[in-house]
């Protein structure tokens, strides 16, 4: 049997995946809101447009779901980077990201 690879850094959101389906439709949604808003976002606007869904069971996940989404070509950093509004991240820096034109993820069913 052949066992697919996963990058290490992508097991947090593969895991949410399998453990919180309804986390996963609701994230791919907010960050097809967010990509094709053409402008740029962080994670804590990701954090904000996700307020309603359910908390992702490991605290990787969102970091995870944002390099699943670049290396799927939806996103782009735009290499600025700001200080981080979420209590849990404590002032920390993070990325400024950017929607990659005319691009879509899959959400629900159709979704990984």
């Amino acid at each position: 049997m052949q066992q697919l690879e996963i990058d290490i850094r992508d097991v947090a959101y593969y895991t949410e995946l399998a453990a919180h389906h309804n986390w996963h439709t609701a994230a791919r949604a907010a960050m097809n809101d967010l990509a094709n808003s053409g402008r740029p976002f962080t994670a804590d606007d990701f954090r904000r447009l996700m307020a309603d869904a359910p908390t992702p069971h490991h605290p990787n996940t969102i970091g995870s779901f944002f390099r699943t989404c670049k290396t799927e070509g939806l996103i782009t950093t735009t290499e600025n980077s700001r200080r981080s509004t979420a209590p849990s991240r404590r002032g920390a820096l993070i990325h400024e990201w950017v929607g990659v034109p005319k691009t879509t993820i899959p959400s629900g069913e159709d979704a990984a």
